[in-house]
């Protein structure tokens, strides 16, 4: 609210449009590569498989649903395997 009534440059607005990307990122890559406070690929390799199709699926579509969707499938067909 307080910003929509500031003039803000152009430069600051690309700056800003990337920020819910950089939260997301931050936050799904602490949840899959951090254990206890420690680097480890191991202890969600579960999730790290089913990030994979997801990241494609975000990379090629854009789609936040697809991307949602793909994430949930990977990871409920990985669950039953394993």
């Amino acid at each position: 609210m307080v910003l929509s009534r500031l003039n803000i440059p152009a430069w600051a607005m690309r700056w800003l449009n990337d920020v819910p990307v950089a939260v997301m990122a931050a936050l799904v890559g602490q949840e899959l590569l951090l254990s206890d406070g420690k680097f480890s690929l191991h202890a969600n390799s579960a999730g790290i498989l089913a990030a994979l199709p997801a990241f494609l699926v975000a990379l090629f579509t854009r789609s936040l649903l697809g991307t949602v969707v793909t994430g949930i499938l990977a990871m409920l067909l990985l669950r039953l395997v394993y």
